[in-house]
């Protein structure tokens, strides 16, 4: 079993429990679902746009030829990537606080 610097067990941090997010938690505690609603509306629309900006970039992967730029964009994707998922765990943890998935404008560019 991996144990990290700090002696947590890695096996701990990465389980079949779900991540959330305590600050956030923390930060909505008190406020109405009406107040709390246009923060997860605004976190999912950034989603959005970091998902749109890591398909882009997992497309130049594909078209890529010169070896130079094909590591630049691989690391581009995989910090792509990383914001990707950590924007996720945003937006999950505020909609378990809201506790439903509000309407999101069709219109809104992502």
């Amino acid at each position: 079993m991996l144990v990290d610097r700090v002696g947590v067990k890695r096996n701990d941090l990465v389980s079949g429990d779900k991540l959330v997010l305590r600050p956030l938690i923390g930060l909505m505690d008190g406020l109405k679902p009406d107040e709390i609603e246009p923060f997860v509306v605004e976190e999912i629309e950034k989603h959005r746009r970091l998902r749109d900006e890591a398909v882009r970039i997992e497309s130049l992967l594909d078209t890529e030829t010169d070896q130079t730029e094909l590591t630049e964009n691989r690391r581009a994707y995989i910090s792509a990537m990383i914001a990707v998922h950590a924007q996720q765990t945003v937006v999950s943890t505020l909609l378990d606080v809201l506790g439903y998935i509000p309407e999101i404008s069709k219109t809104t560019p992502h």
